[in-house]
């Protein structure tokens, strides 16, 4: 998976290379900024592979979980539009753009927690039975991206995505996970136009994320994927 999610980037920044050197120098353009709201749908499944720890009959253990959550993020975006379009109507045009969301949202709508015997290992420094929970949220997910028009309103994305997951776990561990990066490969579909010189979008867009692979200070092991669907309603101005 990790190959393919490679080959897929190199092939999108080639690919929204080859649109940019080909038509920004034919066509003359336009810049919007705006707002878009997703109602967003984050799927996760991930595996916890503990160490046996030192105490007396310890063994390493593994365990796998599945959560999703839903939650409604607002984000800004930026765009350059070419002012010509030979397949869509008015305002869905080949577009170019940023989008930032700012804030936060948790991968779980609980937190999920187990109860096993103290490891040593993994920090607790005590014997008997010892409940584990933990959780992630994601944020500062940045999305580069470029739309081209199909046919009248209708458009399809394709984009590159970058997203910060933050590790929740408890106290109970002397050792922590920390935080990673993931980059993921966005696509979309929707529909777009203009009233006066405001700009509309309503879309579905999906971010195949790569694998999440943490190893705590203490050698515990996590491996993740997660995913997100958004639907989405932009509302811009354009200049």
């Amino acid at each position: 998976k990790l190959k393919e999610s490679i080959y897929m980037k190199k092939l999108l920044i080639v690919f929204l290379t080859s649109i940019v050197l080909t038509s920004s120098a034919a066509f003359a353009g336009s810049i919007s900024v705006g707002t878009k709201v997703s109602n967003a749908f984050i799927d996760a499944s991930g595996t916890e592979t503990t160490t046996a720890g030192t105490v007396t009959g310890g063994a390493a253990n593994t365990n796998s979980v599945e959560v999703d959550n839903m939650a409604i993020i607002p984000s800004i975006y930026v765009e350059y539009s070419l002012d010509s379009s030979v397949w869509g109507s008015d305002g869905n045009e080949v577009t170019f753009g940023v989008n930032y969301t700012y804030g936060e949202a948790d991968v779980s709508d609980k937190i999920s927690s187990r109860s096993e015997v103290a490891e040593d290992a993994a920090g607790s420094g005590s014997s008997g039975s010892v409940t584990y929970s933990a959780n992630a949220e994601v944020e500062n997910y940045m999305n580069y991206y470029v739309e081209m028009p199909l046919s009248g309103a209708a458009y399809v994305k394709l984009g590159f995505s970058q997203i910060d997951v933050i590790t929740k776990e408890d106290q109970d561990h002397e050792g922590s996970y920390g935080d990673e990066t993931l980059d993921g490969v966005n696509y979309g579909v929707g529909f777009k136009g203009m009233y006066g010189n405001y700009q509309w979008k309503i879309a579905y867009e999906a971010t195949d994320w790569d694998e999440l692979s943490l190893t705590s200070t203490t050698s515990n092991k996590i491996t993740a994927d997660l995913d997100v669907d958004e639907l989405a309603v932009s509302v811009g101005y354009r200049f």
